[in-house]
């Protein structure tokens, strides 16, 4: 009889596990850390949300919470102290909760990128009745005081391709393509790329805010960045600056008057 290999299924779930440490960490001041999956036993789910993709995503997925482990991250989001308690669930937190794992499944996304292809998740709260999944593994992240749980469940397309090492997404992964423009740069068939649509974007500056800032924003409300007004704004390519300039006004739209350039390698190695 074969064995399946489930060192993919392993890998992925670690993936997420690091994720939720990562989005944790972002929303409290505290660092918290991944710890191993385990079986899911008899955890008890009760706020299920479903994490699925377009046309291109292979297979769905399953975040399920204990009332517990609910309740434990609202307490992070609001940076209340913890407690033993469990407080009443209103129905409102149910989007809120949607709202997490959105943002841990677009953490969870740009992680999976070199090994699994990068997909595009969406969350969405499942009502009903919860059938558990034959693939189910309980992660476990904690900052030291605090430990949270969450069951995370595969559906047997996903299971299976994960377990042959297979990619999850029908589509070459970005990191996949960087190494075919890498391969037709080296045979000098470049000729081949300058037809391709990029988008660049303009960077003006950023800066660091508390969730409770976001929260409170409002019409009329300024944000101050981390660049002077006189200092040039960023054409990004893939992340990273393949111009420098200033900022102009083309037919009532905006546009960048370039300044300063890098060097045709540097902008093809941004590909």
């Amino acid at each position: 009889m074969t064995v399946p290999d489930t060192s993919g299924v392993e890998a992925y779930c670690e993936t997420w596990s690091g994720s939720l440490a990562v989005l944790l960490a972002s929303l409290s001041c505290a660092g918290w850390k991944a710890q191993p999956a385990t079986d899911a036993g008899e955890y008890p789910p009760r706020f299920r949300v479903c994490v699925s993709g377009g046309s291109e995503w292979r297979g769905r997925q399953w975040i399920s919470f204990s009332p517990g482990d609910a309740a434990a991250l609202f307490r992070v989001l609001q940076r209340e102290d913890s407690n033993e308690t469990t407080p009443a669930w209103e129905p409102e937190q149910t989007s809120t909760l949607v709202d997490l794992v959105q943002q841990w499944a677009d953490f969870a996304a740009n992680a999976l990128e070199a090994d699994f292809g990068k997909p595009s998740l969406r969350a969405n709260a499942e009502d009903g009745p919860v059938t558990r999944s034959p693939m189910s593994r309980l992660l476990h992240v904690t900052d030291g005081t605090v430990s949270i749980s969450a069951l995370l469940e595969l559906d047997e397309s996903l299971e299976r391709r994960l377990s042959r090492g297979e990619p999850t997404i029908t589509q070459p992964s970005p990191a996949m393509a960087r190494s075919r423009i890498e391969e037709l740069v080296r045979e000098g068939n470049l000729g081949l790329l300058l037809d391709v649509e990029l988008e660049v974007r303009l960077h003006f500056g950023c800066r660091q805010a508390t969730l409770r800032e976001v929260l409170e924003l409002t019409n009329g409300a300024v944000l101050e960045l981390d660049r002077e007004i006189q200092e040039p704004v960023d054409l990004l390519l893939n992340g990273r600056v393949v111009a420098r300039g200033e900022v102009v006004v083309v037919d009532g739209n905006y546009g960048l008057r370039v300044t300063e350039v890098s060097s045709a390698q540097q902008r093809v190695s941004s590909l």
